[in-house]
């Protein structure tokens, strides 16, 4: 009885943090201007709690004030300087919309995503969802790990050098097209692993198991050690449907290797 109620409070919270992203991300787009202040004032009170839930927001900061830079010179070139304040507008529009979306990646498993995703969508879509969803951490860290390595070998995307728009086309090359590759790679290994599991042959797909501290205080990326989630083969992506259990033949490459 006791796991039974886990689960259910586990899923309908799930339920409604992807309903207050879905609608808080709308609402940045659909309301005027002035009460766009509101929507402010929730959306830090989301970035508290994953600030409580010990997650970093410097990224998140960091990509809202390098979307300031980028876009209000091209409004001042283009309309000048009485259309500033359009174009901080049009910024913090768009960094309203993804704030409840990376909230949610950093407040909620994938597999539990997922299976609420099930409620009304078909199993695939619902899978390609949660696995986009919950790899929002992953590519944050991968594009970091990225960046800082093209910045060791002299590339010129420091944020010195980004003042100067010549140097803006190096940054594309340097860390937009080897994380796209890196992306399409994780892709097709995703689509292996749910091979591996025979995901599709079954019309009603199961799920992966509860834990007992599994509640609104887990997040995403938080690792437990006897989850079988966060075991060292599925440290990076956890799994969202299974349909067998996984035995010791179908270890990864990188350790046989």
């Amino acid at each position: 009885m006791q796991i039974k109620s886990i689960k259910t409070s586990a899923k309908h919270y799930c339920f409604a943090a992807l309903v207050v992203s879905i609608v808080l991300a709308s609402c940045a787009f659909f309301l005027p201007a002035k009460a766009l202040l509101g929507l402010v004032i929730v959306d830090i009170a989301l970035v508290l709690h994953a600030m409580y839930l010990k997650q970093k927001t410097f990224i998140l900061i960091k990509m809202g004030l390098m979307q300031l830079l980028v876009t209000l010179p091209f409004y001042y070139f283009i309309h000048g300087s009485a259309s500033l304040f359009d174009g901080f507008i049009v910024v913090l529009r768009v960094f309203l919309a993804i704030l409840p979306g990376w909230w949610l990646s950093h407040t909620q498993r994938p597999e539990r995503l997922g299976e609420v995703l099930c409620w009304w969508l078909p199993a695939q879509w619902s899978f390609v969802i949660a696995a986009s969803i919950g790899l929002l951490p992953y590519i944050i860290k991968e594009t970091k790990e990225i960046y800082t390595i093209q910045c060791l070998r002299g590339a010129r995307i420091t944020p010195k050098a980004l003042r100067n728009p010549k140097n803006w086309c190096e940054l594309i090359y340097c860390v937009l097209l080897p994380m796209l590759i890196e992306l399409l790679k994780l892709s097709k290994q995703m689509a292996q692993a749910a091979q591996l599991r025979h995901f599709g042959h079954n019309k009603t797909p199961t799920h992966w198991p509860d834990t007992p501290d599994e509640g609104p205080h887990i997040n995403a990326v938080n690792n437990t050690a006897d989850h079988p989630a966060n075991s060292k083969e599925n440290q990076d992506i956890s799994p969202i449907f299974t349909h067998q259990s996984t035995s010791p033949k179908t270890t990864s490459t990188r350790e046989q290797q």
